[in-house]
């Protein structure tokens, strides 16, 4: 396997780097804004060879900033922060550097001069009533977890543990009547378990990775059944690079590549199968790069992942599906046609 083959990361928070003040058109050595180090800009992925990308509309409970916001019970800020970051996007989309994605075709007509980008909302509060949502899916959303660390009003969140709220059940249901996909990451695990029930549409973790190999924040990495529930409906589970969540001591120290393809191994092996495994690496998730595992300081740094999982006996066609196939295989039957 050469590095000229494309990488599809499950996760950027592109548009809130926006926001916070970072021109995405810039080199990394000329990126603002926090935090820092930087990772992410449109030219460092296109150096990494990203040419697919789910890009979020992230706002945050109790967090700083443009995308945060204060109260949970009044949904007009995290709107505001949402159409905003709708807005970054549709800006990149107009000044030819970016591809939104709204349909299964649209994923082949990608390069890494302009990525395809899968619109993932990280948070449902900027839909403020479940009649909203189908304005939201007709701006390209085609991706939404529920929750956020600290819950929203429609589910609890890892670290504000709780269910899905009544008026989450009914988003649940419009997210299914217009074919959205659900992203269990950053759900408490009854919310989690009670949109596997609920849910008939495909489902994703797009940025969560094992509990039993490391206990992370809260409920933010995924138990073993789990991992098992979203394998069996047919999902993928995305490798965060985040190392808070790759070892239990990760505020203190950087992980490994090799404590990296730890989680990789374990939820392969629980799920049974290998495509399973999705890239969700969350660079500039609100971390640098200082906080990424040592040796990866940019997306091009990402095949230092795939060397380490070759170490450990992965063929190249197992390392191609972790690059990039079982990400365009599960978009392929997930996405409208």
């Amino acid at each position: 396997m050469t590095d000229s083959q494309p990488w599809f990361d499950g996760h950027l928070d592109l548009a809130c780097c926006a926001l916070e003040g970072r021109d995405l058109r810039q080199p990394l050595s000329d990126a603002a804004g926090p935090p820092q180090p930087a990772t992410i800009t449109l030219p460092s992925l296109r150096d990494g060879r990203v040419t697919h990308v789910l890009a979020t509309i992230f706002t945050g409970l109790g967090t700083e900033g443009p995308c945060g916001y204060a109260d949970a019970a009044d949904p007009e800020p995290p709107h505001a922060s949402g159409r905003a970051q709708l807005a970054v996007y549709e800006s990149l989309v107009a000044s030819g550097d970016f591809r939104v994605v709204r349909r299964r075709g649209d994923l082949r007509t990608a390069s890494p001069a302009r990525p395809a980008a899968i619109l993932l909302m990280e948070g449902a509060d900027p839909i403020r009533r479940p009649d909203e949502a189908a304005w939201w899916f007709e701006q390209g959303v085609r991706v939404v977890g529920l929750s956020w660390a600290r819950g929203t009003r429609y589910a609890g969140g890892n670290a504000a543990p709780g269910p899905l709220s009544s008026l989450g059940r009914t988003l649940v249901s419009e997210f299914d009547h217009l074919g959205v996909i659900h992203d269990l990451s950053h759900l408490a695990d009854e919310a989690a378990w009670q949109l596997l029930d609920t849910a008939t549409g495909p489902v994703l973790a797009s940025h969560s990775n094992s509990r039993a190999v490391c206990v992370g924040h809260s409920e933010r990495n995924l138990t073993d059944d789990l991992i098992r529930a979203i394998a069996d409906r047919g999902g993928v589970i995305g490798l965060n690079l985040f190392s808070l969540f790759l070892v239990d001591d990760g505020d203190t120290r950087r992980a490994s590549i090799d404590e990296a393809v730890a989680h990789v191994e374990r939820i392969a092996e629980v799920a049974g199968r290998a495509d399973v495994v999705v890239l969700g690496s969350d660079m500039d998730g609100g971390f640098g790069a200082d906080r990424l595992p040592r040796g990866i300081n940019s997306p091009s740094d990402l095949p230092r992942l795939t060397e380490g999982l070759s170490r450990r006996g992965w063929s190249d066609d197992l390392l191609a599906g972790f690059r990039f196939d079982n990400w365009m295989r599960f978009m392929e039957r997930s996405l409208p046609a």
